[in-house]
């Protein structure tokens, strides 16, 4: 799926990241965009911190 369209991004893509197989681009663990046509860096999706200080993300 299209990752920047909040699809999934299981594709492994180089930079230990993930791949937008729909445009190309490789994304690094942190979001950033490392190689492509993406314009942008990824959203950074909403989180909290739980009690135990376990990042709890879609929150």
């Amino acid at each position: 799926g299209c990752i920047p369209l909040g699809q999934d991004g299981s594709a492994v893509g180089e930079f230990g990241g993930w791949f937008c197989p729909c445009h190309g681009s490789h994304y690094d663990t942190s979001g950033r965009i490392r190689r492509g046509p993406a314009p942008r860096n990824l959203d950074i999706p909403p989180y909290t911190l739980g009690d135990d200080l376990q990042l709890v993300i879609g929150t």
